[in-house]
């Protein structure tokens, strides 16, 4: 086995029962990216300690061991992002709602009007128009 095959595997074995990277890891890098060049543009001691904390709880997050806290806080991140995500897709030909209740995720063609929605989750009816 050459050096590169030996560093990988043992990488491997390291990170084996730990978080590694999700959804919210990525968009946390992202943003600290953004504060990256803020901070690079505005010489100003708050961005630069921003952005080590935010990269010190990005790195948290990959190496911890407590998966089932880790996942809980990346499904919370999910349900605040996807239907944003999702009417950013849909925008065109479908109106998104959440209902009030249960907040269940209803999507309705465009342009049929006032119309009454029923929750699939909860039976609540909804009067909506699109």
């Amino acid at each position: 086995m050459n050096m590169l095959n030996k560093i990988k595997y043992s990488i491997y074995r390291f990170m084996y029962g730990r978080n590694g990277y999700d959804d919210l890891g990525r968009a946390m890098l992202s943003f600290a990216m953004i504060l990256c060049v803020i901070s690079f543009f505005f010489r100003n001691a708050i961005f630069n300690f921003l952005l080590w904390v935010l990269l010190l709880y990005i790195l948290f997050r990959a190496f911890s061991k407590n998966i089932a806290a880790r996942r809980r806080e990346n499904e919370k991140f999910i349900y605040l992002v996807k239907p944003a995500a999702m009417q950013w897709q849909v925008r065109k030909t479908h109106v998104v709602f959440r209902c009030k209740d249960c907040g269940q995720i209803i999507r309705v063609p465009k342009g049929k009007g006032l119309i009454e929605i029923t929750c699939p989750k909860c039976r609540i009816k909804i009067t909506k128009r699109t």
